[in-house]
């Protein structure tokens, strides 16, 4: 199985990500757990809009049907009127089923060693057949949310990727229809009408 990556860096003046550490980092990760790696799209932004992420997301998605889309940074507590930190809602604004399990394991996990885990507020899920991942930024942190998880990615790519099992053929026999029986009718047969007198003769 080869993965199609993508990756979205945030890369604010609060946070000062090292874009090139981060993507080191994170492909280093996703190259271990993946028999096929192919990184794809790479992107750095530095505090977009929340619309102009959420159009990269869906076009990674929709149009370049990648794999696998990793956000870096954005995820961290923000005033709620301003337009940073807003990498969750934009990522949930484009997801079709979200994914709990992947953001609430990799802050647990990560919590016992950094606390900032905790004031992480990532989200993951699917969009069509794409799975998008929010990353907190700064190098350490980034690390240590995708290890506690990466094993995973593999079998989530395998069930997302799956077509159906039994596509519909152009060849395959239509469903046959239940035949029709005509009812029969309610007047009696000569033959079976003269049978009946026969043995009513010999009764009597």
């Amino acid at each position: 199985m080869v993965i199609r990556c993508g990756f979205l860096v945030i890369a604010d003046t609060d946070e000062s990500v090292d874009a090139d550490e981060v993507l080191a980092d994170v492909q280093g990760l996703l190259g271990g757990v993946a028999d096929g790696y192919l990184p794809l799209l790479s992107r750095v932004y530095g505090e977009p809009p929340r619309y102009q992420l959420e159009e990269t997301l869906r076009q990674w998605c929709d149009e370049e049907e990648l794999d696998l889309i990793v956000t870096v940074g954005g995820t961290f507590p923000a005033a709620g009127p301003s337009a940073e930190e807003i990498v969750p809602e934009a990522t949930a604004a484009v997801l079709e089923r979200l994914m709990p399990s992947l953001p609430e394991t990799m802050r647990a996990r990560t919590a016992g060693t950094d606390t900032m885990a905790l004031l992480d507020r990532g989200v993951a899920g699917i969009r069509g057949r794409t799975l998008i991942i929010n990353l907190p930024g700064g190098a350490a942190l980034t690390a240590a949310f995708l290890e506690s998880i990466v094993n995973v990615i593999p079998a989530v790519m395998a069930r997302i990727g799956e077509r159906d099992l039994h596509p519909a053929s152009e060849d395959a026999p239509s469903k046959r229809e239940p035949e029709k029986m005509n009812p029969r009718s309610s007047a009696l047969d000569k033959e079976e009408f003269a049978e009946f007198l026969r043995r009513r003769q010999k009764s009597e």
